[in-house]
């Protein structure tokens, strides 16, 4: 809980050197710049996703000059997803103490060259403006650390960036970005925002402005409210003009990709799926292995194709990875050489493979392309009530934790094995399961016994 605010502080000295910020300026510093009882910052880390051109870096400049000059912030880094933007922010702060004889005489050097653009104060302050890459900031220790474009930042930047500070007694993150394009992962951006949104973290201080998806695209008062600062009515006119209808919501309007933040299954619907399946007896029209990313558990999913048209899933085993030599024996013993083994080639279980064509089983390995068209279709058919599943916990919550990830192709999407709040696997082998059994094209039948 803050006791105090710093935000006026900074306020005033922009203005003392000829900056008036904005409202929404003002704003996101009041949401930042909240000190506890012991001299903390209430919010550790700082975001903000708010479309281009409206006045974001001229926040992340004013935050990096108090942070020199009021915080007492020795080490201040200032970075960008290019070297260009992170030269663009150097010469932004750097105009400041070249045009105020106060400001540079604090000024002990300057460095100019491209890629090492930094300013050295007397006071032994260091402000330094990195382009990202995955170990820019290792060895590094940070008071500050303020990123433009962050939606761009990746898991392996951001695990570079953040322990960089976990010494520093008082330090700060803030993340300046807008929303993502389809294609684009927005690693951390879209993970914080996520907990922004679940209200799960009271150190994480989130200030968004952008339209709802689904709201009408040529709505001016949307538009207003989805750029606070200094984008003229004008000039956004002419991008709706100019702009695909998809571009002109996410640059202009800052609507994020639904699929990158909501629940993916309806899990009342999902509910009323359950159902008991084939007897045990019939054998599946194919079967899907899939991982965790560290391979701490594999699971098997068998599909069925039934009379009516329908398909059911179902998880038919799980932990084999544990003895992968059990985890072999199990499939090439239920498989035999006529039920398809379905593996997404991306997929850790993808090591099975050799070993399982070896056996002389029927393996298919899936693209990326063929991973999102099966996707697709087992979305489609949870939605239009084609698919039924054994109400198995794992699958459960795989289905209730999932999220998409966009790949290759526009539009298409598969699940996400990154999040580790959730165990994907039961469902992306319950996926390649039915996506098997549709190109098998055929009911199972024989006898077979699944345990």
């Amino acid at each position: 809980m803050a006791e105090r605010n710093d935000a006026e502080l900074v306020v005033d000295l922009a203005a003392a050197y000829g900056t008036q910020l904005d409202a929404w300026q003002i704003d996101l510093l009041e949401a930042g710049l909240g000190v506890r009882s012991d001299g903390s910052w209430a919010a550790k880390t700082v975001c903000t996703n708010i479309s281009r051109q409206n006045g974001k870096s001229l926040v992340l400049t004013v935050r990096a000059l108090a942070g020199a000059l009021l915080f007492g912030e020795r080490v201040i880094i200032c970075s960008a997803h290019v070297q260009s933007t992170s030269r663009e922010l150097f010469l932004n702060l750097l105009s400041f103490f070249e045009n105020y004889t106060e400001l540079s005489r604090r000024v002990k050097s300057v460095g100019r060259a491209l890629g090492r653009e930094e300013i050295w104060l007397k006071d032994g302050t260091h402000i330094f403006f990195p382009a990202r890459t995955r170990s820019t900031l290792r060895g590094w220790s940070i008071d500050c650390y303020l990123a433009d474009e962050a939606q761009l930042i990746t898991d392996q930047q951001w695990e570079s960036a953040k322990p960089a500070q976990s010494a520093r007694p008082n330090a700060q993150v803030w993340l300046f970005g807008t929303a993502p394009q389809l294609t684009t992962d927005a690693e951390v951006f879209g993970r914080l925002r996520q907990t922004a949104h679940a209200g799960t973290d009271s150190a994480l201080a989130w200030v968004e402005y952008g339209a709802q998806p689904g709201t009408d695209i040529d709505d001016r008062a949307q538009w207003i409210a989805a750029n606070p600062g200094r984008v003229e009515l004008e000039a956004m006119e002419s991008e709706r003009r100019e702009l695909s209808p998809d571009g002109f919501q996410r640059e202009r309007l800052n609507c994020w990709p639904v699929d990158q933040m909501e629940q993916v299954f309806d899990m009342e619907h999902w509910a009323s799926l359950a159902a008991s399946g084939p007897e045990s007896s019939r054998k599946p029209s194919a079967l899907a292995v899939d991982a965790t990313p560290d391979r701490s558990v594999l699971s098997v999913a068998g599909a069925w194709l039934l009379d009516d048209d329908r398909q059911h899933v179902e998880l038919l085993g799980n932990d084999y990875v544990a003895d992968p030599l059990l985890a072999l024996q199990w499939l090439v013993e239920r498989a035999g050489r006529r039920v398809p083994i379905v593996i997404d080639g991306a997929s850790p279980a993808a090591s099975l493979i050799p070993a399982l064509e070896a056996q002389k089983c029927k393996v298919i390995t899936t693209t990326a392309g063929q991973m999102g068209r099966a996707a697709g279709g087992f979305l489609d058919a949870v939605v239009t009530g084609q698919i039924s599943h054994a109400d198995q916990p794992q699958l459960n919550d795989a289905a209730a934790g999932a999220r998409k990830r966009p790949i290759q192709e526009a539009g298409l999407f598969g699940w996400d094995r990154r999040d580790g709040t959730v165990v994907v696997a039961p469902l992306v082998a319950a996926t390649l399961a039915r996506y098997g059994a549709e190109v098998a094209g055929r009911r199972g039948s024989g006898k077979a016994t699944f345990a």
